[in-house]
């Protein structure tokens, strides 16, 4: 029997014509979205553009840097910095720009520019931000960035360096540790409000963006830094030297305490950063000079090591001797007589010395030199660092042994020459400077320790002590009365050496050093003091340098008393 078909329910037919028409009303609207979208009104589009500009990228915040003690030394801070968006920008308002930007910015917006967006000036000083805001010139808008600031002004700029506009790392610390320091640039979306003031939209639930920069933490000392740098300065004006180095490390750990070099800058006034090259350089780490009669100590004792002298030589100073096909001679060509070791390094007898390196062999003296760390870098974590020169044994012929002996004829770096007499120091251990002594990333934590490294042993602990009894009388008796103290006793060593130019020695020209320890008996501080070129009658090392060295470590030791 055929079945028969039954009609759909009047239900099911009204619900296929409801949603029928959903479809035809949602299809129609995103039709007219898609419209307005690709073909937008002009009344519409005038008012976008009058509320909405560009993105921007600006700086971030940079991380901090700070001493031993937790003081801060370089912080990011918000800075104001101006632009101009042509479209709103006349250029009859030039001339107000000149007054608080100078007249080199109000030529260069005195005619239409194109585009939308173009700084003026950027990390503008808060107070003169505020007056030239106030001033309300049409087209010239502002914006919140970061600006690099230096708190304490030219403290430790060696050692921590400067930032370009965009707070990316130039020199020093900046530039080293940069990958640790720096935040990539925000990008900020400019709007305009219904007042026509500007508003910084920047994306994130929160609206502020993590940071994404560690901080790092030295091993200096502010109040020490400080100290080095005063007398430093002071001493290198007195004497009219072209240019001074001078620095001071604990000799048990090889933790930099101060570093200073002079000329100097004030890395917040970074219109004479690139205009004045010799003060941007660091001395201590970056200047190569032969060490003179401050070599002496390390030369002896590596005759002493090597056998080819003991504590009991004696060696006659007749003021002159022939050695292969030159003279040697003391100074003014005095005769020191009879000497043992002790008075060759009291006195600086450079025929005493000569004498002893006639016994090295070579080879074996330029391998010690290497264990002083002599002819290589010393590995701080600073930029700009030189190696220095030590001659292969195959060119140690006729006099040079002697010339090195006497602390010519090699060049070498401040920082190592400090860590080689601490070295002495601390019984023959050669340390790796470091200057930082703990690096944290964005979230804390710590990624970097610095500490103790022995890189040689120098020398033995039986030399290393006659050396210090030795540089102690030095201080005490001989030449070095100039670092004598009544507040603190020191031992160590003056140098005058001639300034080479062209392979011949330059008449006029000279460094004057002192390096030295105290207390001698157990260093807790090791320090040297260089001033290179002084113009004037007075440029020995015992004459201009000692006293330096002596001002110091008696400051040192108001602050911070001998254990």
């Amino acid at each position: 029997m055929p079945r028969i078909k039954s009609s759909p329910p009047e239900e099911y037919r009204r619900s296929k014509w409801v949603w029928g028409l959903v479809y035809i009303v949602i299809s129609a609207l995103a039709l007219g979205t898609a419209l307005i979208h690709l073909n937008p009104d002009k009344r519409i589009v005038r008012q976008s553009q009058k509320q909405y500009w560009a993105n921007v990228a600006v700086s971030a915040t940079r991380g901090n840097i700070e001493d031993r003690n937790g003081v801060p030394l370089a912080v990011s801070v918000s800075a104001t910095s101006f632009f101009i968006d042509p479209k709103y920008w006349d250029p009859a308002s030039a001339d107000n720009l000149a007054s608080v930007f100078g007249k080199k910015a109000a030529k260069k917006f005195a005619s239409p520019i194109s585009g939308r967006f173009h700084w003026v000036a950027r990390n503008v000083p808060t107070d003169k931000a505020k007056r030239i805001t106030e001033k309300n010139i049409p087209g010239l808008y502002s914006l919140t960035e970061k600006n690099r600031v230096y708190p304490h002004g030219q403290l430790a700029f060696h050692v921590l360096g400067f930032c370009d506009i965009d707070d990316y790392g130039q020199a020093g610390v900046e530039f080293a540790w940069n990958n640790v320091l720096f935040s990539p640039p925000r990008t900020k979306f400019l709007t305009k409000n219904s007042k026509g003031s500007t508003v910084d939209a920047i994306s994130g639930k929160t609206g502020v963006a993590q940071d994404t920069c560690g901080s790092i933490k030295l091993t200096l000392d502010s109040q020490i830094q400080q100290i080095v740098e005063w007398r430093l300065s002071e001493g290198a004006k007195a004497s009219n030297a072209a240019w001074a180095a001078a620095v001071c490390v604990d000799p048990q750990t090889g933790e930099v305490l101060a570093l200073a070099s002079y000329p100097t800058l004030d890395p917040n006034d970074r219109r004479n950063l690139m205009k004045n090259g010799e003060a941007v350089r660091n001395n201590v780490v970056g200047r190569v000079f032969e060490p003179g009669s401050i070599f002496k100590p390390i030369t002896m004792s590596i005759a002493l090591d090597s056998a080819s002298a003991t504590k009991n030589s004696h060696y006659l100073c007749k003021g002159t001797m022939r050695l292969a096909d030159k003279t040697m001679s003391d100074v003014n060509k005095h005769a020191h007589g009879m000497q043992d070791l002790t008075h060759v390094l009291m006195n600086s007898c450079n025929i005493g010395m000569s004498m002893l390196s006639v016994g090295v062999p070579k080879n074996r003296a330029h391998g010690m030199l290497k264990q002083f760390g002599f002819g290589e870098k010393s590995e701080i974590e600073m930029s700009g660092e030189e190696g220095g020169l030590v001659k292969s044994p195959e060119e140690w012929l006729g006099t040079v042994p002697a010339n090195i002996f006497i602390g010519q004829g090699i060049a070498v770096t401040p920082i190592q020459v400090v860590m080689a007499i601490a070295s002495i120091a601390n019984g023959g251990s050669l340390l790796k400077p470091y200057i930082i002594e703990e690096v944290q990333d964005s979230n804390g934590k710590i990624i970097h320790k610095g500490k103790r490294r022995v890189r040689y042993q120098s020398v033995s602990a039986e030399t290393a002590s006659f050396i210090r009894s030795a540089m102690k009388m030095v201080v005490s008796d001989g030449g070095g009365k100039g670092a004598k103290s009544s507040k603190v006793e020191i031992a160590g060593k003056t140098g005058t050496a001639q300034v080479a130019s062209s392979g011949e020695y330059s008449k006029g020209h000279y460094v004057a050093s002192f390096v030295g320890f105290w207390p001698p008996e157990k260093p807790e501080y090791a320090m040297l003091v260089s001033l290179g070129e002084p113009k004037g009658g007075r440029y020995y090392g015992g004459q201009i340098s000692a006293p330096i060295f002596k001002s110091i470590a008696e400051d040192i030791v108001q602050i911070y008393p001998v254990k």
